[in-house]
């Protein structure tokens, strides 16, 4: 009887263990947005226009005027033109995982529609 009692525990515990580091599916991923634009251009007014940026996809938004400002702030992401369009994957930290990078308003819109979705 002990036996079976130990072997219950350890099915309830190890069940346990698998349910709650199964991934959630419906959880949805948190997105941070850096855009460079050329001094005061309307890269800004383009994308904050046909995009929700409210949206709970996005966790920032930032806007930098300049590639000099761009490469001060983050040499690592080699920024060569602007505007660019930079978009990380983040679950509430900060630019974690560059998943796009465009120097295309066009696709940058797209893309940016695709995630507030």
């Amino acid at each position: 009887m002990k036996g079976k009692m130990i072997l219950l525990l350890m099915a309830t515990i190890i069940f346990s263990l698998l349910v709650g580091c199964a991934a959630n599916e419906e959880e949805k991923k948190l997105y941070s947005v850096l855009v460079v634009q050329n001094g005061y251009d309307e890269t800004d007014d383009i994308l904050t226009e046909t995009i929700d940026v409210s949206s709970e996809s996005f966790h920032k938004i930032e806007f930098l005027r300049s590639s000099e400002d761009a490469q001060e702030q983050y040499p690592e992401y080699e920024i060569e033109q602007v505007p660019a369009v930079l978009i990380f994957e983040t679950d509430g930290a900060e630019l974690k995982k560059l998943e796009f990078k465009t120097y295309d308003l066009e696709e940058a819109v797209a893309k940016l529609k695709e995630i507030s979705n």
